[in-house]
């Protein structure tokens, strides 16, 4: 009987061939997902912590006043702590670009090379990648500064520079206007002799813990140093940043991929259901025949489990190939300075990827399948299914109209499965417009939002405010969410400040916050804001008066005298500068410039990086959602066969029975279109924050009309496609079907 029932799965096969077919491309496009962008995620996450650990990447750096004293560094090197000089000189070269020059190391953040070598002897340079792709510079050119003609003898890359910013305070890399170099001991102090460059030398402290010590206590005997700044390198924006970018595509790809697991186990059920409804009677025929259960068990779960198999381990090799995995890892090489890392097969990846689909199948189909096979033989002999009853109903309308609504209440369970089906794809989709709608609105509002043309940051501020600028007091403080911690800025400003529109009222414990930092911890107007100062180690509560529409940063605004009172600091005191023009400043007195234009270039950039994962996510959406609504639609006809044969043999044509059948379904799609949508929207809008949790940015995830309006008139034109296209599955029924069925 096992060798009867092996040839009708190659029948059932060629049978619903294209069923098949619809089904496996659906699972190899939602496992090329899943694979390109989590393998893509774990080789970049993977390969650059492991090139960081070989490079000796810092646990964090420090920055003083003037360099530390013989006596310093041995009180430091005593507690356990491995210290490293990494000073710095800023040149401005010829094409106005700026190159900060290092002494190269030899402890901590060590320079790998991918091409040429570390410099050996004077007048030799490594300049880091990302610099030298944007400038065009290859191994053996020369660059001159400081009136010094260096050749190029390596282009490479250092753990401490993964997101090359010129400041730490920096929101986007620009690696036409900025890179790094390093240079023998001795070039470096020739350079420094010199006397050319753009700024004051800049005195920065890598370290690396032994055990010793721990991090606090580095920190507090650093404090009696007058150490202007102390940053770990968790908290560090230059580290493991294509890491942190990649994770979003991690957890997206995973999200998409439990969804998508979730809707093909699903269909497959659909599927399997109606084999069996539709094979009732021979089912029955062979209970009646001595075959077993486990037999027919066996038989129904082969052929799912093996399209299922061989779909999923074509969408896992395409997931591997260079469409997938390789495209995927083009955009962090052309945005981060890292070293090229091999692609990462991660065990656990390629289980989910060839053997989950299988599985689910296989399980979903056990659970359907043993409780269709549990009714009694004479039942399934005589194809006995539960009925409708709609004699007692009365539906008024022209006949057309009554047939369509019969035919919809008759078939409700179907109706619902097309509704489930619909929905779940729909989450996919709306998981991929979800990252295009945070992408635009950051690039639209963060331009829109900003109001100063230049902010300026102050390490020792001037005793008078500089004329046509307005002062400001800000501290950088910490806030949890959802595992990471985020700078949130405690910005102090007069009422009539001209760049935010924040009417602060006067008080130590009341505060504005930014439309972004309201969006990412979920804040709202009278809720308490509780802010972390790590320099102080002190908690500080704030009620919430009100939300100021800001998108490009977490800030929190407060009256400027109520928080220098609240700081302990004088009454003319600030450390801010707003202006609408470019201000002649001493660099040596600043922190860091922002100007608008790089609040502009950084939202774009956010844009560009997600851009590879929106596209793939979108035109795989879009192409699964159409197969499932195509599966979905052919099974309603396949369960009307013998109607629509009846039909045939009363003399009905083609035209007529697609109006009676095919447009009848219109409504079931129109409605669950409209309840889809919505809900579908709703269930990712809650599950996004998660999938962003590492990224400091405003969450505004709402659509437009056009956008709701776009999905709508989407859906229906693949319901039109498909229409045609099931036309033809009704031209070849036979009316030879109903005598076939006959009891």
């Amino acid at each position: 009987m096992q060798r009867i029932l092996r040839k009708r799965i190659f029948r059932d096969l060629r049978e619903n061939f294209f069923r098949y077919l619809a089904l496996g491309f659906m699972i190899i496009l939602g496992m090329y997902i899943v694979i390109s962008l989590v393998g893509a995620a774990d080789s970049i996450i993977e390969g650059t912590k492991d090139a960081a650990e070989a490079n000796r990447v810092e646990d964090g750096q420090f920055k003083v006043f003037v360099p530390l004293s013989e006596e310093e560094n041995l009180s430091i090197a005593e507690a356990g702590v491995v210290l490293e000089e990494h000073f710095s000189l800023d040149y401005e070269l010829s094409d106005d670009s700026t190159l900060r020059i290092f002494s190269k190391r030899e402890k901590i953040d060590l320079v790998q090379a991918d091409s040429g070598n570390i410099p050996a002897k004077n007048g030799e340079i490594l300049l880091e990648k990302r610099y030298c792709e944007e400038h065009d510079i290859s191994v053996g050119d020369a660059v001159t500064m400081g009136g010094v003609r260096f050749k190029v003898c390596g282009i490479g890359t250092a753990p401490d520079y993964e997101s090359v910013l010129r400041n730490l305070s920096d929101s986007a890399v620009d690696s036409i206007r900025f890179g790094i170099g390093f240079v023998t001991e001795e070039d470096y102090r020739l350079l420094k002799e010199k006397g050319e460059s753009i700024s004051s030398e800049e005195y920065s402290y890598a370290y690396l813990l032994k055990g010793k010590i721990t991090q606090d206590e580095l920190w507090e005997k650093l404090q009696n140093m007058e150490t202007l700044q102390c940053i770990t390198a968790d908290e560090n924006p230059r580290i493991a940043s294509a890491a942190a970018d990649k994770s979003v595509d991690h957890a997206s790809g995973l999200a998409a991929g439990v969804i998508i697991l979730i809707l093909f186990a699903y269909i497959i059920s659909v599927f399997t259901v109606h084999g069996i409804e539709r094979e009732a009677r021979m089912i029955g025929t062979l209970y009646a025949m001595g075959v077993k259960k486990n037999e027919l068990l066996r038989h129904y779960l082969t052929l799912p489990a093996l399209v299922t198999f061989i779909a999923a381990s074509i969408g896992t090799a395409l997931g591997y190939s260079s469409f997938g995995v390789g495209r995927q890892m083009i955009q962090p090489y052309g945005y981060f300075s890292i070293p090229r890392v091999g692609i990462l097969y991660e065990p656990y990846l390629l289980i989910y990827g060839i053997a989950m689909p299988p599985a689910a199948a296989v399980l979903t189909n056990y659970l359907v399948i043993r409780k269709k096979l549990d009714r009694p033989v004479l039942a399934l002999i005589r194809g006995e299914d539960k009925k409708t009853n709609l004699k007692n109903r009365k539906i008024r309308g022209s006949f057309v109209h009554v047939f369509r609504v019969r035919h919809i209440l008759r078939e409700k369970r179907t109706a619902f499965t097309v509704f489930c089906g619909m929905f779940i794809s729909l989450l996919v989709v709306m998981l991929s417009l979800n990252c295009y709608a945070l992408c635009v609105h950051i690039q639209e509002e963060n331009a829109e939002d900003t109001w100063f043309e230049y902010m300026y940051t102050y390490k020792y501020p001037e005793e008078k405010v500089p004329e046509g600028s307005e002062e400001a007091y800000g501290v950088t403080m910490k806030k949890e969410a959802l595992g990471y911690n985020f700078d949130v800025t405690l910005l102090g400003i007069n009422k009539d400040n001209p760049y935010f529109d924040a009417s602060v009222n006067k008080g130590g414990d009341r505060v504005l916050i930014s439309s972004a930092l309201s969006q990412k911890y979920n804040i709202d107007t009278g809720d308490i804001l509780i802010l972390y100062d790590e320099e102080k180690d002190r908690y500080y509560a704030f009620e919430t008066d009100g939300i100021v529409k800001y998108s490009a940063g977490y800030l929190a605004f407060m009256d400027i005298e109520s928080m220098r009172e609240l700081m302990g600091k004088n009454e003319d005191y600030y450390n801010i500068v707003f202006s609408d023009s470019a201000l002649d400043i001493d660099g040596g007195r600043l922190y860091s410039t922002l100007s608008k234009d790089e609040v502009k270039k950084s939202s774009s950039v956010f844009v560009s990086q997600m851009t590879p994962m929106i596209v793939t996510l979108l035109a795989a959406s879009v192409l699964i959602f159409a197969v499932v609504m195509y599966l979905m639609m052919k099974v309603m006809i396949d369960r009307s066969a013998m109607s629509i044969s009846m039909l045939k043999v009363f003399g009905y044509r083609k035209k007529e029975i697609g109006k009676l059948y095919l447009n009848g379904n219109l409504f079931i799609v129109v409605l669950s279109a409209a309840m889809g949508i919505p809900l579908s929207k709703a269930v990712m809008d809650r599950l996004y924050p998660y999938l962003v949790s590492n990224i400091a940015c405003g969450l505004n995830l709402t659509f437009s009309r056009q956008m709701y309006a776009g999905v709508f008139v989407g859906i229906l034109a693949l319901y039109f496609i498909i229409n045609r296209i099931l036309m033809f599955r009704v031209s070849r029924i036979l009316p030879a079907e109903v005598l076939k069925n006959r009891e």
